[in-house]
């Protein structure tokens, strides 16, 4: 099992970026945290898979 941190910034507050990055990872098996950061970013730790790390970080690239 591998673990990743990523910080995504954009548009990811208030529009329900947490919580679906949070579904998503859970759909791929990964376990982990989602949270909001105080400058407008969303940070993640995911742990899992290579794989599901790798589709996890396709999705966070390309957004909801």
């Amino acid at each position: 099992m591998s673990c990743r941190h990523y910080l995504v910034s954009g548009q990811v507050q208030g529009v329900f970026f947490r919580a679906t990055a949070q579904e998503t990872a859970n759909a791929l098996g990964l376990c982990g945290w989602v949270r909001n950061t105080g400058d407008d970013r969303v940070e993640l730790v995911a742990c899992g898979s290579e794989a599901s790390l790798g589709e996890l970080e396709r999705w966070l690239r390309r957004g909801p």
